[in-house]
């Protein structure tokens, strides 16, 4: 049986939404018969080190990630840049990704799954696919329930990369759901932005950690002149 190296690249570690998600991919991994699986988070360093060693130990990696303003979090490019070493080397393990991010838009995640696809390529060891969704920010504040077709599809891809070793593009294209917004549904989405309620959301966070009052700052406008 194939192992399995589960990397959560979020920085909130265990309790990230990326993990609720890899873990429910680890469940149908392991229903189909998959071998032992690893799982390690790149927020702590003593993970972050020792995925360098387990990537060239397991036999599929299955990396899953945040989208932060259309890039990965630094500690996975960091994580990537180290397996530098691996470029043309034999044994390399299959790879698999997941991308999420709190915009309704699929076609956010788009270029970084391109990128993906010409790592695996690079390293060589094989492509299984890479999952997206968008909307992956309400996962912290619904109800597990609520998210049951979610769950019940990501077993069925990580049942997938257990047996076959790749996704299926039906499946991928049902997880993601919207790929991009109708000219209607955008321009309602972007008066409802505006909304005190949805506004309180992310006021919230800037008060409680002190920069309410640095909120329009503009650190790099004078470089781009």
């Amino acid at each position: 049986m194939s192992s399995l190296l589960l990397l959560n690249g979020s920085p909130r570690g265990p309790r990230s939404n990326s993990m609720k998600m890899l873990t429910r991919i680890a469940d149908g991994w392991t229903e189909a018969g998959g071998g032992s699986i690893e799982t390690l988070h790149l927020a702590r360093r003593a993970d972050s080190e020792r995925a360098v060693l387990a990537y060239a130990e397991a036999d599929v990696v299955m990396l899953g990630m945040p989208l932060y303003t259309d890039a990965m979090p630094a500690i996975v490019k960091e994580w990537i840049e180290r397996l530098e070493p691996r470029v043309g080397m034999a044994g390399n393990p299959r790879m698999a990704f997941l991308v999420q991010s709190g915009f309704a838009e699929s076609l956010h995640s788009r270029p970084l799954e391109r990128y993906l696809a010409k790592l695996a390529s690079r390293l060589d060891g094989g492509y299984a696919g890479t999952i997206v969704r968008g909307e992956g920010e309400a996962l912290q504040s619904m109800p597990d329930e609520a998210s049951k077709k979610l769950w019940e599809r990501l077993q069925t891809l990580g049942g997938q990369l257990a047996t076959t070793g790749a996704f299926d593009s039906e499946t991928l294209e049902k997880v993601s759901l919207i790929e991009r917004m109708s000219p209607v549904v955008a321009g309602l989405a972007s008066v409802a932005v505006k909304l005190p309620i949805v506004q309180s959301y992310w006021n919230g966070p800037l008060k409680k950690n002190g920069v309410w009052d640095r909120r329009f700052n503009a650190p790099y406008a004078s470089a781009a002149r």
